[in-house]
């Protein structure tokens, strides 16, 4: 699979791998951004929001104790007056117990006026005032309410019930102090303020109570505390940290009052262990997690707490992270259409119309070009392979000059070595009627009497012979001159055709370089470059050969001409000595010794001259060999540029 995926990756085009690379690039780093702006966000919110539950959770606790604080104030001003309506001098009468509802309490008496049971004073300040008020008084470690306004629920006075010793008015009380705070007295909340009554010997003997009812102002307060959200989620409630078995149960929540909270283990014994602070926890019912910013409420053994699952924190940050993604995902695909359409554009195409002219000039057609007005890098490379082209097709429009002016160069090489050859055969026949006129001579001279006129003749036809075999030796003297400035001539050529073959060398080096750079498009140019490179080492080492060849020419052909030039000396000598033969055959006795050496000097001559003759046709036979060599590479070559098309010039 990852090798299927990797091939059709690289059968992508260009456009198509950078748009994907690109597209890659910028999704990351939209990601990235994303993540960090959410992250970094998240923070924020996080803190805000901690910021702005606990700005609430301090104006809840600062709204309760501001309300306390002028609760409390008025609650001691209504002690003070319902003290004023009392006689100063207490006493408690322990001896003379009277029954208060089903209590036995002893008689608290004011001013020596017993208190128990006389509701008079407690109703008449009830309607003066609107606050309750009750008087306790002290059996053992009891306090029992012996005259009170405040009625149970059932509509009776309240007497003869005790007060509480888990309250924490009782331990005040117990301390010889005031106690003011909170208090659920028969259903009804009360604002309440607990004072000691002493005796004249300062002993604790009861407790005058004023209550202030708070019960509609709770339940305002109460709603006013459950309505405050945070978020959508969020909520507000308050716990109970009055020691005893109601600690750590809610007080104010809007479904689970006098519950307990299904917390972790450890967490409400933290929260009620410290005066504020801020919590994590996962909440055992739903398993979110969870967060809480609390503050206590001393005076009324409150904890306020504020709470908020942390996804409905993140509920908005993670909306806008959605919606930048969508949006983000968006652009990506908008820039990833216009990056491949602008690919494909500026390079894809560019680069396309590049490969289909390497094509072309892989099968030979050298006449494409790319046409362009562009000077960045693609601009370079098409300009390149213009000159590549016109590289080519110049050196391409050479080799086939040159090619033709070897084929005609050699035809001609060739065409004088078949005269050279058959003036030479003329040559070898000339000597052989030499041969006999001399054999002739030599029968003459031996009977020269009896064969005087026939020696004439034959000295005639001897000369009419020696005339002819030197002009055959010109002739061939002129031949071999002319097989040398031949023979130089295609020495020049060959060397400008290796020249052309290095140049073809290192441009088809070049070319096989800049299709290595061009990779997978440029791997049919590397082949034809590397094509032309081998038909230019070929061209390189034949014309080698041929210069090899040019230059033993060159030196058999001086030697064939050296020995033509004596041949030419000895014809003269020999057309000398006929003359002499000639002029001297009138006195035949008397030249009958210079005779036999003239013919003695006549017969080496002539051997000398069919050696030459012999040499000459071998040198003759090789130039022949030598021309029908070079033009058949010539046409090997000309075959081999062939297939290449160019303009016509």
């Amino acid at each position: 699979m990852k090798t299927a995926s990797k091939r059709a990756f690289r059968s992508w085009s260009i456009g198509a791998k950078l748009a994907s690379i690109a597209s890659l690039l910028v999704g990351s780093l939209f990601i990235i951004f994303t993540l960090s702006l959410t992250h970094s966000a998240g923070k924020q919110v996080n803190e805000l929001a901690v910021n702005a539950i606990s700005e609430q959770v301090t104006g809840v606790v600062d709204m309760i104790e501001m309300y306390n604080a002028s609760l409390n104030a008025e609650v001691d001003s209504y002690t003070r007056l319902f003290s004023h309506f009392l006689p100063s001098d207490f006493e408690l009468d322990t001896s003379n117990p009277v029954s208060v509802g089903d209590q036995s309490a002893p008689v608290i008496k004011a001013g020596g006026t017993p208190l128990n049971l006389d509701s008079k004073i407690p109703d008449d300040f009830l309607a003066r005032t609107g606050a309750i008020s009750t008087i306790f008084a002290r059996r053992g470690d009891d306090f029992i309410r012996v005259t009170t306004s405040l009625k149970k629920q059932d509509g009776t006075r309240a007497i003869g019930t005790l007060l509480d010793n888990s309250s924490p008015a009782y331990a005040q009380i117990m301390a010889g102090q005031s106690f003011n705070g909170l208090a659920t007295l028969f259903g009804k909340k009360y604002i309440t303020k607990y004072q000691p009554v002493r005796d004249a010997q300062g002993s604790v003997i009861g407790i005058i109570f004023v209550g202030v009812d708070i019960t509609k102002e709770y339940a305002d307060m109460r709603q006013k505390i459950l309505s405050k959200r945070i978020g959508e989620q969020g909520y507000f409630f308050v716990l109970n940290s009055a020691p005893g078995k109601d600690l750590g149960k809610y007080l104010v929540h809007s479904s689970d009052e006098g519950k307990t909270p299904a917390w972790p283990d450890g967490e409400l014994q933290q929260v009620m262990s410290q005066p504020k602070g801020q919590r994590e926890y996962t909440d055992v019912t739903s398993q979110h997690q969870q967060f809480m910013v609390y503050a206590s409420v001393p005076a009324w053994h409150w904890v306020v707490v504020g709470s908020t699952d942390k996804d409905s924190l993140m509920e908005q940050v993670n909306s806008t992270r959605n919606h930048f993604l969508m949006v983000s995902l968006l652009a990506l695909a908008c820039f990833a259409a216009l990056f491949i359409w602008l690919t494909r554009k500026l390079v894809s195409r560019p680069l396309s119309d590049v490969v289909s002219i390497a094509q072309q000039y892989a099968s030979g057609d050298l006449r494409a070009r790319a046409e362009t007005q562009r000077v960045d890098e693609i601009g370079a490379l098409m300009h390149a392979i213009d000159g590549i082209g016109h590289g080519l097709e110049k050196i391409v429009g050479e080799v086939r000059q040159v090619s033709s002016e070897i084929m005609m160069n050699t035809q001609g090489l060739a065409h004088d070595s078949e005269q050279i050859n058959q003036q030479i055969g003329t040559q070898a026949s000339s000597l052989e009627e030499t041969s006999a006129s001399m054999e002739q001579i030599t029968a003459t001279v031996q009977n020269t009497a009896d064969n005087a006129t026939q020696a004439t003749q034959l000295v005639q036809q001897t000369d009419k012979a020696a005339t002819v075999g030197a002009d055959a030796v010109n002739q061939s003297v002129e031949s071999m001159e002319a097989i040398k400035h031949a023979s130089t001539r295609i020495a020049d050529i060959t060397t400008v055709i290796e020249g052309i073959a290095f140049q073809t060398n290192i441009l088809a080096l070049n070319a096989a370089v800049e299709a290595a750079r061009a990779g997978e498009h440029g791997r049919g140019f590397a082949v034809v470059a590397s094509e032309v490179r081998a038909l230019a080492q070929r061209s390189s080492n034949a014309v080698k050969e041929i210069e090899t060849l040019v230059a033993d020419s060159l030196s058999k052909v001086e030697d064939g001409h050296q020995s033509a030039a004596k041949t030419q000396a000895n014809m003269s000598d020999i057309l000398q000595g006929i003359r002499q033969v000639k002029v001297l055959m009138s006195d035949i006795d008397v030249a009958s010794h210079e005779q036999s050496s003239g013919i003695s000097q006549v017969n080496i001559a002539i051997m000398q001259i069919g050696k030459a003759t012999q040499e000459n046709a071998t040198l003759v036979e090789n130039s022949q060999q030598t021309a029908a060599a070079l033009s058949e590479q010539g046409r090997h070559l000309s075959q081999l540029v062939s297939v290449f098309k160019i303009s016509e010039r």
